[in-house]
């Protein structure tokens, strides 16, 4: 069924940014010399008239802010377009003088810090082979506390022709001690070109450039409440440069183009502020250290069990890096940015990739690498915007409770109370929680490692009583969490079980309402079997481990696989499910979350030719198998799926297309297919147009929607998520079911807010 939700405040919650690592707002001082710059003081540094010279002077002006700021009484002072520009310019012009010196060949070093920003290992590896130095790029690697290894760069640096470290992590806040690293490469190599990228380190930690030697120092402006695209680079006196970009000899020539002075002027103001002794924006460290405990207070009371993955000594107090067993970033990711709370899993700029490449590094365990969150303040935060952020943070501790992502005392609410079938991924493997809301009972299905404690919570925070923990068959290719989960949870009824979990000498199990039968259909392996799941006398699923997965076959090259067994399992399974009953996998390659004998047979049609046959052949056998490889790879199966733009603005009601496209279709049911604890934590009805007709269907408990014939082919559905692209899975996976009028709100509620 389709449950209401409830959110942490009547309204909608007011942003709280907390991604300043990523990105920071402009202060309003430096906007407005922006805007200043544009529309009075708008000359051209390199003309001669006087709105020119004006131009010049704030130009040079703030070059000499900038060498304050850095302490940098020597040396240049070149303005880029962000660090990455600084970063190139760095490693070329290093790279160049290598090349120059017959530093080449696989014996020597490019040498940079394993945690360093994907911009610095990227350039090298870039710049190496286009000017065709042939050198070995190599990590320098660090301990578990993220500090580079001083030992091995006292090894390897003689032989370098470059080292790159950085003087603060943008995922970890992990400062490295420069006076330490400047005493082993100089002892060893005295002119090796060394590049400290120090885009997080302005503002949040002193700076001495000028009494290190330190050769480059890239910096950034948008991290340090500036515009994007305004960055400046400092290069030490008599170290090696090439610029660039070459053109009209801007900045002493050693970066062509007319100078951004609105993102120039930016800076002046922000160096204004930094320079302050009093009455400054930032803040002084010590009220820094104070913002951090108290957000991890907050933090700690959403999550009791939260392990920090950078601490004190070693960091910036700006940066907060956490993981909380049994949480992947995303779930956390999800639930903050549904409260409007904005964090990130790690750099913006890798955002995508599953783990953190940082923690990795540091040899954290895998869950922490998996769950890692980053949450960042900025230097200028004042008090108050702390205490508001540790008020919307401490909001969500009712909800994860209510939810059940964490254990408590808590009595959950009737409204999030779970009934049905929810079905729970890890990568690609699927596992089960069937509930009876009238019973209080439960069975859970297939449950592999990663899903245990989830699966644990979920059942004791719901106060169920557990009647089986049931297995599809025991195989290599995946590993059961039955064991760990029998340490959690006692059975409401002890009782001896196979080696599968199921009763010894049942033939049927019941779970309340629900009622499941054993089948057995080996093949995928010799002890596969199937459940089947019968509501009201009714088939209305099969739990059919991986004798059938969506868009193809489970393995058969496999210890214990039969590929004959294979083919009267599954007429025997045809025997007791109808054409569109739901089989429910314990793998799932390519998100299509279920199959049917209907659609099976239109994505494999030699499959219906195998299973009639009453011979097994070598050759289907392989065909199959390529088949199920080839569909599970390419996850490319056809939809129909239409996508609503929405308007930019800032009330849903004002948006035309929104309004235009309910008037249309007044009979549309808008389903919000996010998690129950991000729909508490932010009610879609507060986005959308009075009267709206809004289901609730997690894309977690989507097939009991489809079971319970909550959701129906014939009807006109507007699908919601986040960022529009679980919807956009959804939708796919409801056109594969029969649905044909199918609507995903294209960037979801991120669009709306």
């Amino acid at each position: 069924m389709s449950g209401s939700t409830t959110t942490i405040a009547g309204l909608r919650q007011q942003e709280v940014y907390l991604d300043n690592n990523a990105t920071t707002p402009v202060l309003p001082c430096a906007a407005a010399a922006v805007l200043h710059h544009m529309q009075t003081v708008f000359g051209n540094p390199s003309s001669s008239h006087s709105t020119g010279i004006k131009a010049k002077v704030e130009l040079e002006t703030t070059r000499a802010l900038a060498r304050q700021v850095i302490g940098a009484s020597s040396g240049q002072i070149v303005f880029t377009s962000g660090a990455t520009e600084g970063i190139q310019s760095s490693i070329v012009s290093a790279l160049l003088d290598a090349r120059s010196r017959g530093l080449t060949g696989p014996q020597v070093w490019l040498l940079y810090g394993a945690t360093e920003h994907k911009a610095v290992p990227e350039s090298l590896k870039h710049w190496n082979q286009v000017l065709q130095l042939g050198a070995t790029v190599k990590a320098i690697p660090v301990d578990q506390r993220g500090l580079l290894d001083l030992e091995f760069i006292q090894s390897h640096v003689a032989n370098a022709a470059m080292i790159c470290t950085m003087a603060a992590n943008n995922e970890t806040g992990v400062k490295q001690d420069l006076a330490a690293l400047e005493q082993v490469i100089r002892s060893v190599n005295p002119t090796v070109s060394w590049m400290v990228d120090c885009v997080q380190a302005l503002g949040k930690m002193s700076l001495d450039i000028a009494n290190t030697s330190i050769n480059y120092a890239p910096f950034s402006g948008h991290k340090l409440y500036a515009p994007k695209g305004i960055g400046f680079l400092y290069v030490r006196h008599g170290a090696p440069y090439q610029p660039l970009i070459a053109g009209g000899g801007q900045e002493s020539g050693l970066r062509s183009g007319t100078e951004n002075l609105p993102g120039i002027a930016a800076l002046h103001a922000i160096f204004t502020e930094l320079r302050k002794t009093t009455g400054s924006l930032f803040q002084p460290e010590t009220v820094l250290w104070q913002h951090r405990a108290a957000l991890l207070d907050a933090l700690r009371q959403v999550f009791p069990a939260m392990v920090l993955n950078s601490q004190e000594p070693d960091i910036v107090p700006t940066t907060i890096n956490f993981s909380v067993p049994g949480f992947y970033s995303k779930d956390i990711m999800d639930l903050f940015d549904a409260a409007s709370i904005r964090i990130s899993s790690g750099s913006a700029c890798s955002s995508k990739i599953p783990t953190s490449f940082v923690l990795d590094a540091m040899g954290l365990p895998a869950w922490r690498s998996q769950g890692a969150i980053r949450l960042s303040f900025g230097p200028a935060m004042t008090p108050q915007e702390c205490q508001q952020a540790c008020a919307a943070i401490g909001r969500l501790t009712a909800i994860v409770q209510q939810c059940c992502l964490v254990l408590s005392d808590a009595q959950p609410l009737a409204d999030l109370a779970m009934s049905g079938l929810t079905q729970l991924k890890h990568e690609n493997l699927c596992s089960y929680l069937l509930v009876c809301a009238d019973s209080h009972q439960a069975v859970i299905i297939d449950p592999v490692a990663p899903l245990a404690n989830r699966l644990a919570n979920m059942v004791q925070g719901q106060g169920l009583q557990l009647v089986a923990v049931l297995d599809s068959h025991l195989h290599q290719d995946r590993s059961s969490a039955r064991d760990d989960l029998a340490a959690l949870l006692p059975l409401s009824e002890p009782q001896q079980v196979d080696e599968l979990g199921w009763p010894i000498g049942r033939e049927h199990m019941s779970c309340g309402q629900y009622q499941l039968t054993s089948l057995a259909t080996p093949g995928h392996s010799h002890d596969s079997r199937s459940y089947l799941l019968q509501q009201h006398q009714q088939t209305v699923a099969a739990f059919v481990g991986d004798l059938l997965l969506p868009g193809g076959i489970g393995r058969l090259d496999l210890a214990g696989s039969e590929p004959l067994a294979f083919a009267s399992s599954v007429r025997t399974l045809l025997t007791k499910v109808g054409v569109d009953t739901l089989l429910l996998s314990s793998h799932d390659y390519a998100q299509r979350f279920f199959t049917t004998w209907r659609l099976a047979q239109a994505e494999q049609p030699l499959l219906t030719e195998v299973i009639q046959a009453q011979r097994w052949s070598a050759a289907w056998t392989a065909t199959l198998q390529a088949q199920s490889e080839q569909l599970c790879a390419a996850n490319s199966y056809q939809c129909g799926v239409v996508e609503v733009s929405w308007s930019d603005a800032k009330a849903v009601v004002d948006a035309p297309q929104v309004q235009q496209f309910l008037a249309e279709f007044p009979q549309t049911v808008v389903v919000d297919v996010r998690e129950p604890y991000e729909q508490s934590a932010g009610q879609l009805e507060h986005y959308l147009p009075a009267g709206v007709n809004i289901q609730h269907w997690p894309l977690s408990r989507l097939c009991d929607a489809l079971i319970s014939s909550a959701l129906t082919p014939d009807q006109r559905l507007l699908l919601v998520c986040r960022s529009g692209n679980r919807s956009l899975v959804a939708a796919k996976v409801l056109n594969r079911a029969g649905f044909a009028e199918v609507y995903n709100l294209k960037g979801g509620v991120a669009m709306l807010s």
